[in-house]
């Protein structure tokens, strides 16, 4: 039994037929079977110990109870997703305390105030579209503006990061109301990237969301309905250019152990992309390293420069934008940061 030397990555990809999640011997085991011709990859840790923050599931596999409670526990995120990046489930820890039953009364009763609930969604949509022009301007696109509706901006968006892929992609547009297709159906390598990428913020943006007690459920920029998480959605707007950011780097890259090649992904009768196990590795890997990027933030404490701005992950601060809405539904802050320099 051998273990895979420890890297800076801190998500896991099981894929394929047999891989599993079980405990022995107090430790967590992950068997990794994505091909069916090689001995099956298997790794031990103490829970404590693992480098792993989430687990990223995607096939047939087994996971046992007790694996998935102490996972749970130690607040490592599992992610099940199907064979096309759509996310199927999130396991988060639940949060039961006088806290988190305040923050979501205080949610509710946000929601019921439609001045306020307009408030939030113009921050989420402007943040949005801030985020989106610093992308474009990064990679190389020279507009300063997006339309004001959201539909027409990131239609905008999205033609105009298309010009920066490689043509041999076939990357045309994200939006696809115009199409029968639906955006978890993914028609072209890039989509699909895309598809595995939001799917994993989510699943970090759902866990700090349960993290502090918000409901899910109860969004103010996305319509609320049964099954869909809408306040995870909300909050993922400002930061999506994450992922579009990790799949324009693997798209353009040069290096010949990180570009993107035909073996990468295969095609379903119905014309779907499903990636290789090794692509959705090294794109979870990059994706990584960018939610691990710092930056200046303005924090409220901790440590801070003369200007009172301080370092933080990328990730983090979309940790601290689910701390800002709570706050302003609770009336703690006058005004909610979905993204500040």
């Amino acid at each position: 039994m051998t273990i895979p030397k420890r890297n800076h990555y801190n998500v896991k990809f099981l894929k394929g037929y047999g891989f599993s999640i079980k405990v022995k011997d107090s430790k967590i085991i992950l068997t990794n079977n994505y091909d069916p011709f090689s001995k099956p990859e298997i790794e031990e840790w103490y829970v404590n110990t693992m480098p792993y923050e989430k687990i990223v599931l995607s096939g047939k596999g087994y996971i046992s109870t007790e694996a998935l409670s102490l996972l749970s526990q130690n607040n490592r995120n599992v992610i099940l997703l199907d064979i096309y990046g759509k996310p199927t489930t999130f396991l988060n820890p639940v949060r039961e305390s006088t806290t988190a039953t305040k923050y979501r009364i205080a949610q509710y009763d946000t929601f019921r105030d439609k001045s306020k609930r307009e408030y939030l969604a113009t921050q989420i949509i402007s943040a949005k579209k801030k985020s989106q022009l610093q992308l474009l301007y990064k990679i190389g696109s020279t507009i300063d503006t997006l339309p004001d509706k959201e539909a027409a901006a990131s239609k905008a968006y999205f033609a105009e990061y298309a010009k920066f892929l490689p043509k041999r992609f076939e990357f045309h547009f994200r939006n696809q109301s115009f199409g029968t297709a639906l955006k978890s159906d993914a028609k072209d390598i890039i989509n699909a990237l895309l598809n595995y990428g939001y799917a994993v913020l989510a699943a970090e943006i759902s866990k700090f969301v349960n993290g502090i007690g918000l409901d899910a459920y109860c969004g103010f920029l996305h319509k609320t309905h049964g099954s869909f998480q809408s306040l995870v959605y909300d909050v993922i707007e400002p930061f999506r250019w994450m992922v579009d950011y990790a799949v324009f780097s693997l798209a353009n890259n040069q290096n010949s152990r990180q570009r993107i090649y035909l073996k990468d992904y295969a095609r379903t009768r119905d014309g779907n992309i499903v990636l290789d196990y090794s692509l959705i590795k090294r794109f979870l890997e990059r994706l990584e390293r960018i939610f691990s990027k710092e930056r200046l933030y303005r924090l409220k404490h901790g440590r801070k420069r003369s200007d009172g701005l301080s370092m933080c992950q990328e990730i983090t601060i979309a940790k601290l934008t689910v701390q800002s809405l709570a706050d302003y539904c609770c009336g703690y802050s006058e005004s909610f940061l979905a993204d500040n320099p």
